[in-house]
């Protein structure tokens, strides 16, 4: 039992709101006014008071006389977001309390306490309650055996080498499970805490929040790290038998379930810690697991497939996006098709998190120039790789062809294949650096020059896209420069020091002056930015900086913003786009994790996967990780911005810019003049900025006229700017723009974006 002093001197160290709850579950009802709630008043608990409280309530729902309140007191208690924390003898009352009444699940609360204890613990008093929760974890052995293995450690020989045997007959049909058990029996308890610590799913009501960050011992790392290469290896020699016919095929049946948690904690382990070795093996494991070896739309293993998927969007690498990019493109099966496109995009931006590796790109085997020459046959394959990716094809004598030679798809089908393959490599390539790169801006990125600039020697996509970027160098502390690559460096800019920071340049870090300067820049020079920088929309809500960007209203306050209040938003449209850009619906708001900040999207309306109709958009919010309001006016400038354009995007989706599916629908000129008389929101003024420059001719002769809200063709036509929307003489016109070789050829549009395309062809097609 206890030490009954030890507890007492414990308990004493409560602050008078913590024993009151204490209080509220061992005695009588109390007459406490909680601030807020019974739950504000857990919430207001510290780890170290949560850690004392929980025996007692644990022992007080384990006891069926207890009164209601007392009961509803500690289920409160249990179910706190507050991370607790434990002293050697909070942990051992822990202990104690659960086994007095255990159940299976039980056991991983006593584990979850090890990692929690901010002492040495006494593995002497923790010995009898140990050994009791092993033998009731037994009964659910396959949902505990991570938390019973870290528990049994301290249960004392007899019932670790019973729960090793109960687990070597549970997982005989799971040879990577059997070999990651065998593992974890060499280890001690904290470290095996830590596995079971890392779970792929997230915790119940009741469960404590996961640690994040907790590190393994030197040499426990290493072990688990060799370990995660002997799985994973199995892992793509079982799956290369199954695809060369030397296994039969079986759908669903390469792994099983414990097997696929076991590739999914070696994954993350590999990716983690970016394993020279596991680029090579996902480049297998991923695409295997992916598609069936038949024609079957089937996958060896679907948990296998998530599971790798899954570790892939935690911890990407350039080369397992690449794995996982085509992962997606070879799977048949529908449901799994949509679930890789979901990872693929997080994975993407999660990469922007590890500025030291996203930068570096699988090895295409280009040359210098970024082409690379694939012989098929008497015949050549030309891969050159730019500003986009391209395959042309020559003959024998070097003439350049328009389209594969029909001879070469016949006689050398697996060469087209191949070069075909590789073009697809080079595009998703590409399409990951650029997401990678652009999803910095939300987290801050900072590169090396050293490393920047070896990244663009080195490799041709990278210095295809990041060529055309406008960059900022840190010459001195504090001391920014702007260059733009493609443009040549300027004769007076020294060679920065190799250890200088680089960073993607940002509208609004910069003056209207420096901002105007860049987008003539671009415009003189005719490039096409990987995507959106020197057009790009940027925003600071009232108070919080430079008046000349996208503003807020009378309306906004400290802690949130009112800039995109009053627009009625077509909620199917905004909840599809809002998937998947990474948004969760919480409680009827729009919710945007962004590093250690959540970002709120109020809308006045009930949303739910599903939900249709429309609703007003309401202000957005920003929480820090506790829960409270953070000050906008705290924010880094380019991170508020993104944050702010990402909410714009779904506000340009949902309110009536141009969308073919709802233009004829009843009432829909009704809205369209509604927003007729909304201020310009930023898109619809970054459009404007670029029609400027692009009808510079036509603003000359005086045909083309920009004005507030619309520009003016002729003196009669008016083509609004933020809906498309194009009326004679006040009168609406239904435009149908020709399509395809009939399409009227585009002058240089600076960046990609299906509105500005259409003011620009309906120009075009009226002129």
């Amino acid at each position: 039992m206890s030490d009954p002093a030890a507890t007492v001197v414990d308990m004493n160290e409560l602050s008078p709101h913590a024993a009151q709850l204490r209080a509220a579950m061992a005695g009588p009802p109390q007459d406490a006014a909680w601030s807020g709630g019974l739950w504000a008043a857990c919430a207001q608990l510290t780890p170290a008071e949560l850690g004392m409280l929980l025996p007692v309530a644990y022992r007080t729902l384990a006891d069926e006389d207890a009164p209601d309140h007392a009961r509803q007191v500690a289920r409160e208690v249990t179910w706190a977001k507050v991370q607790p924390s434990f002293t050697a003898c909070a942990l051992t009352e822990l202990f104690l309390a659960l086994a007095e009444s255990p159940r299976p699940r039980d056991v991983r609360f006593a584990a979850g306490g090890l990692l929690r204890c901010t002492e040495a613990w006494d593995a002497e008093a923790l010995g009898k309650p140990a050994a009791v929760l092993v033998e009731v974890a037994g009964r659910k052995v396959d949902e505990t055996a991570d938390a019973a293995l870290a528990v049994a450690a301290l249960a004392g020989p007899d019932a670790e080498r019973e729960l090793a045997g109960r687990l070597q007959e549970l997982y005989a049909d799971s040879p990577l499970r059997s070999a990651e058990v065998e593992v974890l029996l060499a280890t001690g308890p904290r470290e095996r805490a830590l596995i079971a610590e890392d779970r792929r799913y997230p915790p119940l009501t009741g469960e404590w929040p996961l640690l994040t960050g907790a590190a393994l011992g030197p040499s426990a790392e290493e072990l688990h790290t060799e370990l995660a290469r002997q799985v994973l290896s199995t892992a793509a020699d079982h799956l290369a038998a199954v695809h060369a016919g030397r296994i039969p095929y079986a759908a669903d049946k390469a792994f099983t379930a414990a097997d696929a948690d076991t590739l999914w904690r070696a994954a993350r382990q590999a990716l983690r810690r970016d394993e020279p070795w596991a680029g090579e093996l996902f480049a297998t494991l991923l695409p295997h697991s992916a598609v069936a070896p038949t024609t079957a739309k089937t996958l060896p293993s679907q948990a296998a497939c998530i599971g790798l998927a899954q570790a892939v969007e935690a911890h990407p690498t350039p080369e397992s996006v690449a794995a996982l990019r085509e992962a997606r493109r070879v799977v048949r099966h529908a449901g799994v098709t949509k679930k890789l496109d979901r990872i693929l995009r997080r994975a993407e931006r999660n990469l922007a998190r590890r500025p030291e590796l996203a930068l570096r790109l699988p090895d295409l085997g280009l040359d210098a120039d970024g082409t690379r020459r694939l012989p098929c046959g008497p015949y050549t394959a030309v891969l050159t790789v730019g500003e986009e990716a391209t395959l042309a094809w020559e003959s024998a004598g070097g003439r350049a062809l328009k389209s594969v030679p029909a001879a070469a798809r016949r006689d050398h089908p697996d060469e087209v294949a191949a070069a075909r393959d590789l073009l697809a490599k080079a595009r998703a390539q590409i399409r990951t650096l650029i997401r990678g790169v652009e999803g910095g801006y939300l987290e801050g990125t900072v590169n090396r020059y050293d490393r920047w600039r070896d990244a663009l020697d080195r490799s041709a996509v990278v210095r295809g896209a990041a060529q055309r970027l406008i960059w900022e160098v840190e010459y001195a502390p504090g001391e920014w420069r702007a260059v733009l690559p493609a443009a040549g460096s300027a004769d007076d800019a020294p060679e920065p020091a190799g250890s200088a920071a680089v960073r993607l340049w940002h509208p609004a870090r910069a003056t209207a002056a420096e901002r105007h300067h860049w987008r003539d820049r671009i415009a003189e020079l005719g490039l096409r930015q990987p995507f959106r920088q020197a057009y790009r929309e940027h925003y600071r809500p009232e108070g919080t900086g430079d008046e000349g960007a996208g503003g807020g209203t009378t309306g906004d306050s400290a802690h949130s913003t009112t800039m995109f209040h009053g627009h009625l938003l077509r909620i199917e449209a905004v909840l599809g786009l809002a998937v998947r850009q990474g948004w969760n619906i919480e409680d009827d708001v729009l919710v945007l994790p962004v590093g250690e900040l959540t970002a709120c999207f109020v809308i006045a309306g009930s949303l739910y996967p599903g939900a249709s109709g429309w609703a007003e958009a309401m202000e957005v919010k920003l929480f820090r990780a506790d829960g409270g309001p953070q000050p906008l006016a705290e924010v880094d400038a380019v991170r508020l911005s993104e944050i702010l354009r990402a909410v714009d995007l779904l506000v340009s989706a949902g309110s009536f810019g141009w969308c073919e599916t709802h233009a004829h629908e009843p009432g829909a000129w009704q809205q369209l003049n509604r927003l007729y008389a909304q201020p310009l929101g930023e898109g619809a003024r970054m459009r404007r900025e670029a029609l400027r420059r692009i009808l510079a001719a036509q603003i000359a002769s005086g045909r083309v006229e920009l004005g507030a809200r619309q520009l003016l063709l002729d003196g009669r036509y008016a083509i609004h700017l933020a809906t498309g929307r194009v009326s004679r003489d006040g009168d609406p016109v239904e435009i149908s723009l020709p399509t395809g070789r009939r399409a009227v050829p585009l002058p240089f549009l600076p960046y990609d974006e299906t509105l500005l395309e259409r003011v620009v062809r309906t120009v075009e097609h009226l002129m």
